[in-house]
């Protein structure tokens, strides 16, 4: 992952009540959080703190947008989690791997019938909180030509989220693998 430079800017007397706003989304945002899988067991207590930390500020940042909150499916965290483990096991960072089907192909193969699906990978040596939130951040104030990560995050297309975060103790790293979609009627 490539560091991003974000633009400083001037800070306003509205901008206090946008945060103020964006904290409340936030905890209201949680509240569209389906209750995790029976297969959360195989994330570690970490792991899951880590996920919904994103989930929740991921939905925040759709929520400055006007956009609807994204809904955990389960079908889509089974892409990401197998994603996340065959990167950790390559020590690989690709939306592809050697011998692996694509984005598209693997969120089919997970059980959702998608008519719109995209995916935003990323890791971070910090293997903490704080580590996922800044790659979350450095993907949603992406700047255009190279802001792919953030047209996934504010696709109005997108109804549904996986999002993975496994924790790579052998390299020492922790890979995120975020799978958008909306199903097919």
């Amino acid at each position: 992952m490539t560091p991003l430079s974000t633009d400083a800017t001037a800070t306003r007397p509205r901008r206090r009540t946008v945060r103020a706003a964006v904290a409340l989304i936030a905890l209201v945002s949680g509240l569209f959080v389906s209750t995790p899988p029976a297969s959360a067991a195989l994330m570690s207590t970490l792991e899951q703190s880590m996920s919904h930390t994103i989930l929740v500020m991921l939905n925040a940042e759709r929520a400055l947008h006007g956009l609807r909150p994204l809904t955990s499916v389960y079908a889509l965290q089974l892409s990401a989690r197998r994603h996340d483990k065959a990167m950790a096991a390559a020590n690989v960072m690709s939306h592809q791997l050697p011998g692996e089907p694509n984005f598209a192909v693997r969120i089919s193969n997970a059980g959702y019938n998608w008519c719109w699906a995209g995916e935003n990978i990323a890791w971070n040596s910090d293997m903490t909180i704080t580590g996922v939130k800044l790659l979350q951040s450095l993907m949603y104030n992406e700047k255009a030509p190279n802001n792919g990560h953030r047209l996934n995050i504010l696709n109005p297309h997108f109804k549904n989220i996986g999002l993975d975060v496994l924790t790579d103790w052998t390299h020492h790293k922790v890979w995120m693998t975020e799978d958008f979609g909306s199903l097919t009627y």
